[in-house]
């Protein structure tokens, strides 16, 4: 039986995933990006939010909780113990291809400012008072981060490393459906999130993550049997 093998990461709206990345800006503020200037969110930050999902949706569905440690490892160590590896969730193999080809050969500076630049294509700046340690605003204090433009959709492989019980697949698409802010600035409406499962060439990643939560869709919304 084929299971689905891959994460969908839609951003819904701009998003901070902080971090270096391949040249730097003159933001406060950075997002993660590859050797190539793609943007992507590290495997650890979307296996912890899968985790949180889970551990959420196991307080409604008790039956889960021997499945999150099956999933995501005991506590935070996402160690050996679990069946489930989640890889970094990164731009299509199509784009990365295409970046990769058109960096292949450049040399400095040309190579940076078109990292750059592709780093750019997928990101804005935003500007505001920066924010004091107490939740206050500090007077005179201007604060910029880099924020990914929302739209992107980024995908995560998933490598099993038996094959998931049913319980398994049914708490992983839980997981998905509960995971719905990743990145900071949550209370301000950043890094909104649509999380989804998916076979190879999923013509429909929500329908496939409701039948796999054993979810039935009707005419007014979801059911759950």
């Amino acid at each position: 039986m084929s299971v689905p093998d891959r994460i969908l990461v839609r951003l819904v709206s701009p998003a901070l995933f902080v971090g270096s990345s391949a040249d730097g800006t003159a933001a406060d503020t950075d997002v993660v990006t590859d050797e190539h200037g793609l943007p992507y969110l590290p495997r650890h930050r979307l296996a912890a939010r899968l985790r949180a999902g889970a551990v959420s949706a196991s307080a409604v569905f008790p039956e889960f909780a021997g499945a999150v440690h099956r999933l995501f490892g005991r506590g935070r160590s996402h160690g050996r113990d679990r069946i489930l590896r989640v890889g970094h969730a990164v731009t299509g193999d199509e784009v990365r291809s295409a970046v990769a080809h058109a960096l292949a050969g450049r040399a400095e500076p040309l190579r940076s400012r078109l990292r750059r630049s592709v780093t750019e294509a997928y990101t804005t700046l935003e500007s505001g008072v920066e924010i004091g340690p107490r939740g206050a605003p500090e007077a005179g204090r201007l604060r910029t981060d880099r924020v990914l433009s929302p739209g992107l959709v980024l995908t995560a492989a998933l490598t099993w490393s038996v094959p998931p019980a049913p319980d398994d697949r049914r708490c992983l698409a839980m997981a998905c459906l509960a995971t719905a802010q990743i990145g900071l600035k949550a209370t301000r409406g950043r890094g909104r999130v649509d999380v989804r499962l998916a076979f190879p060439e999923d013509p429909d990643p929500n329908a496939t993550t409701l039948a796999e939560a054993g979810l039935a869709r009707s005419g007014d919304g979801v059911v759950v049997p």
